[in-house]
């Protein structure tokens, strides 16, 4: 049976409802309104309709109301509430459940924190089958001169609500820019007690009450739980970033009500710095998406005077999903889901939008990437990150955040398909762990249409000498193999560090373990009792058996920096031999509890008449480290000898 439910008011549009049977439909209309309420006979099922793009792709009819203030977008699934002024979800329904004090954006934050407000709502479709609505807030006169256009759409069948955010800076729109650009997705309290963000991180969150009774800590972002499952540990928001790129999908979810909400990503192209940033993603009652990844040390976006710039940021969903099973099913199923978005990307049914090509307005990049160490002989191109870019001249990947970026693995040859990417001339990037550095090449243009194909990607990785006297750690850009690699996203464990290691460390080449003798951060050295922390040296042993004449190397490669200078000694702690200043320093990730922040390499020379035959000592010192935010994360570390 199909009805003419009515007309939506405001829209100028008629709905129609394919109704099944087993339906009863009752409905009235009044001030602009249309209420529908719904009796469903299905039977109960373990879990929704799902792993198709949406979440579904059956059952009722899309409905769109217009009530002046507010629209409500329905389906027989999900009813959202949408506040027209500031293009805020002000209610998501689900099986019964509010799973949403409020969906919103912003930039920014403190005085220069901006909000969508007064908004100009378009319906870009309205149709049985889908959904689009369009709220437009003007930048001219606010402090970030960008124009914001949200859009949310429900389709039919979907347990989840795509939306998607255009920014726009008209050519006569003034100079600006921003640093944080976010949406936040605050859940309903306690409806969703179990939290899931990757394999080390999921479990029984705190409740309200737990929250409400903890102490505060210095940090204001870290509280000390006093009571609940969490009673005597912390929690901080920073315990849950994580790469966005090796991630589908974030949320919670209730063994007690069967339920759960996430963040489900079809692709990861309108991200900025590349597959190795992180951000915030789940957190206590929340549900956060950073589009520009601002913490540890995101660029930002700048624009011009004169500079017409727009980028697209999504769509992406916000995923309901239920299972008889529990949490941990709806994680699975989350998972899943995820994948199926990514299958469907870019999708079919957004059209109309120039900032937002068509697969047929896409291209491809297909090739092989060839590792050759000659100190690594075994050392291959699988599995590495392969990606393009368009940072300006001379600029870096990890600070690009204007253009779309476009990465993936390589599989097990080394083969890769770089496939939708928007037409342009792009610098392809290739790198992989157990090498330094990374594979770069210019002037690779991506045509509508067409694949390009580079055939073999060669990188011929340079070392400055010619063997290896020592290495420590691994090459992945991370500081992940050390002591606390696995669990570094706790609050104050820089605390414990004078209790768990010597001042001086001492880390002997062949005999110590790096995965428990070497931190994963060199900081203040902090001991109880003492009024102030001090500076910790990290003594690395070796023992040579042939000093060849020429010049060594010292290679630190560096996952993260704070404020810091590191003091190198050779032989001798009473005169330092060089002074390293990391050329990328930021992000604060030590504080925030982070395992890196940005990568670079840097190398010291030292004659080989330094060294000697038998017992040697390099020192790593922090130089003034006088802030507790301090700190060097190393990645990787070796000496080669010529």
């Amino acid at each position: 049976m199909t009805f003419q439910i009515g007309r939506i008011f405001g829209c100028g549009k008629r709905v129609w409802m394919d109704v099944p049977p087993s339906v009863q439909i009752r409905g009235f209309v009044g001030s602009g309104l249309i209420i529908f309420c719904t009796t469903f006979f299905f039977a109960a099922a373990q879990s929704v309709a799902a792993n198709v793009p949406g979440g579904g792709d059956t059952g009722p009819a899309v409905t769109l109301a217009d009530s002046g203030q507010t629209l409500v977008l329905a389906n027989g699934s999900l009813t959202v509430t949408i506040s027209k002024p500031n293009a805020t979800v002000t209610s998501l329904k689900f099986k019964g459940h509010e799973m949403a004090q409020a969906v919103y954006y912003s930039m920014d934050g403190s005085w220069r924190y901006r909000v969508p407000a007064h908004c100009i709502c378009t319906v870009k479709v309205a149709t049985p089958d889908m959904v689009d609505v369009g709220l437009k807030s003007s930048g001219r006169n606010e402090r970030q001169a960008f124009d914001i256009e949200v859009h949310y759409v429900l389709r039919r069948g979907a347990t989840g609500l795509y939306a998607y955010a255009v920014l726009t800076h008209p050519a006569d729109y003034p100079a600006t820019g921003y640093g944080e650009w976010r949406m936040v997705w605050k859940l309903s309290n306690d409806l969703l007690e179990k939290i899931y963000v990757d394999d080390g991180r999921h479990w029984q969150m705190p409740n309200s009450y737990d929250f409400q009774h903890a102490q505060r800590t210095p940090i204001a972002e870290i509280t000390k739980l006093t009571t609940g499952v969490m009673a005597g540990r912390y929690d901080c928001k920073y315990d849950y970033s994580a790469e966005y790129w090796n991630l589908g999908c974030w949320g919670h979810a209730s063994d007690v009500n069967q339920i759960g909400a996430w963040v489900v990503l079809g692709s990861h192209e309108f991200f900025n710095d590349g597959p190795t940033k992180q951000d915030l993603t789940a957190a206590s009652g929340i549900n956060h998406l950073h589009f520009g990844l601002d913490h540890y040390n995101g660029p930002g976006v700048q624009v011009e005077a004169g500079e017409a710039w727009e980028k697209f940021f999504g769509p992406y969903l916000l995923y309901c999903n239920y299972s008889a099973a529990g949490g941990d099913a709806c994680w699975a199923d989350a998972q899943a889901q995820a994948g199926a978005e990514q299958s469907a990307w870019p999708y079919a049914w957004l059209a109309g939008s120039p900032a937002y090509p068509s697969a047929g307005q896409r291209g491809a990049i297909s090739g092989r990437f060839v590792v050759n160490d000659a100190l690594k002989p075994a050392l291959n191109g699988a599995g590495a990150w392969v990606g393009v870019a368009q940072p300006p001249p001379g600029g870096n990947w990890q600070f690009e955040s204007k253009h779309y970026q476009d990465w993936v693995r390589t599989d097990a040859q080394g083969n890769f398909m770089i496939r939708h990417v928007r037409p342009g001339r792009y610098a392809l990037y290739a790198f992989t762990d157990g090498a330094v550095g990374e594979f770069s090449t210019n002037n690779v243009v991506v045509t509508a249409g067409r694949t390009t194909d580079l055939a073999g990607v060669v990188w011929n990785v340079p070392h400055p000498g010619g063997r290896l006297a020592w290495e420590i750690g691994v090459p992945d850009r991370t500081a992940r193999e050390f002591r606390h690699g696995t669990d570094y996203f706790h609050g104050y464990l820089w605390n414990d560090f004078g209790r768990e290691f010597p001042n001086p460390l001492e880390y002997t080449v062949g005999r110590s373990r790096w995965a428990t003798d070497w931190n994963y951060a060199q900081a203040q050295y902090r001991t109880a009792g003492e009024p102030a922390a001090g500076p910790w040296k990290w003594r690395i042993h070796f023992n040579l058996t042939n000093v060849p004449p020429g010049m060594a190397t010292l290679t630190l490669a560096i996952a993260s920096a704070q404020r810091a200078k590191i003091d190198v000694f050779v032989n001798n702690e009473a005169q330092v031999f060089a002074q390293v200043t990391p050329s990328v320093q930021g992000g604060n990730a030590l504080l925030r509890e982070g395992i890196h922040a940005k990568y670079c390499v840097e190398s010291v020379s030292l004659p080989t008449g330094r060294l000697k035959n038998g017992d040697n000592i390099i020192t790593l010192a922090l130089n003034g480290a006088g802030s507790t935010d301090a700190h060097v994360m190393y990645d990787y570390l070796s000496l080669e000898l010529p």
